[in-house]
């Protein structure tokens, strides 16, 4: 990278941090600042967080790095800090790929008496600006696709993600395992529901998001999502989203679920599930769970600015946007 890509890529984002501050000042968030270094870890099964080694007089517990601000931001919801959002670094233990460091960027933001079709009209806004901003102009080329940002996006639901893509019509292991096994995968009655989905999702369904247009996929089944709230006269789904453009998953929000005792039990599933995959030492937050139980409702959304920065500047490596 020469001296000159390098000022206009540091411009870039530069740019869409600036931006996407205006949107939420303009909105009347409050932006704020939490600690990184945490006492108990974000329990996600999908998500690794990093161990710190830190002495402390008369304490033996380890300090995670936080894979994302959510657990201090909702402590601040829940003492009535209104609507808030940040932008921060956040750390995962997970291999490096074209798309993912184990440190990179995060906005997150939650909305006070908000759901999740309201995060998601948060999220549309953000990415216009933020794209008008840096690119002069709505539409994104990305790989000889024009992603119009201002035209209309995609919506639908993981079920019909599913069913268009995998030919599956329930999120049931039967039927999940019969369309790998079609694909050539070995099941076995030992694997999770949550393992054949995530095969079968990662195969045959997110090849396809986000390839053609702007695209959010909604209403997801009730075992991916520990923190989201679940659809009223909906049985087994949730009120959560992720947003795919050019290959990239961008964002995920959901409306926040606000039952204490529901969100204990499903983190100490996700404590269990954890645990079996090796990941040990991990305590629920007990004082998180007391906040979300006196949580209004509300709807969250974190963005990787790193990947999007990606779809900006068509970078196809993450390093090219992310700097020691």
């Amino acid at each position: 990278m020469t001296r000159r890509d390098l000022r206009q890529t540091l411009e870039a984002l530069a740019e869409i941090r600036k931006t996407a501050r205006a949107y939420f000042y303009n909105e009347g968030f409050i932006e704020v600042a939490t600690s990184s270094l945490l006492p108990f870890p974000n329990l996600d099964p999908n998500v690794r967080p990093v161990p710190v080694a830190v002495k402390i007089p008369g304490e033996q517990r380890r300090r995670w790095l936080h894979t994302s601000p959510e657990l201090s931001m909702k402590k601040l919801l829940a003492a009535g800090s209104g609507s808030i959002f940040q932008i921060c670094p956040v750390y995962r233990d997970e291999e490096p790929t074209l798309q993912h460091r184990r440190e990179f960027n995060m906005l997150e933001w939650y909305r006070g008496g908000a759901d999740y079709e309201a995060a998601m009209e948060d999220a549309m806004c953000v990415f216009r600006m933020v794209c008008k901003a840096v690119s002069g102009s709505p539409v994104i080329n990305r790989a000889g696709v024009e992603f119009d940002l201002d035209g209309p996006w995609r919506v639908l639901t993981m079920a019909d993600a599913f069913r268009s893509y995998a030919g599956v019509e329930s999120f049931t292991p039967l039927e999940m395992s019969s369309a790998l096994k079609s694909r050539g995968y070995r099941c076995s009655v030992a694997d999770s529901r949550e393992e054949l989905f995530f095969r079968l999702y990662v195969d045959a369904v997110e090849p396809n998001l986000g390839r053609t247009a702007p695209t959010i996929v909604k209403d997801f089944p009730d075992f991916l999502g520990t923190m989201a709230r679940p659809k009223p006269g909906c049985a087994g789904i949730l009120e959560r989203f992720e947003i795919f453009m050019g290959g990239l998953e961008l964002a995920n929000g959901y409306s926040e679920l606000t039952d204490g005792e529901e969100l204990e039990k499903r983190m100490e599933m996700v404590r269990g599930t954890l645990a079996a995959d090796g990941v040990e030492g991990l305590e629920v937050d007990r004082e998180f769970i007391e906040a979300v139980g006196r949580l209004a409702p509300c709807a969250g959304v974190s963005v990787g600015l790193d990947r999007l920065a990606m779809l900006l500047l068509g970078a196809e490596d993450i390093s090219e946007v992310i700097f020691p």
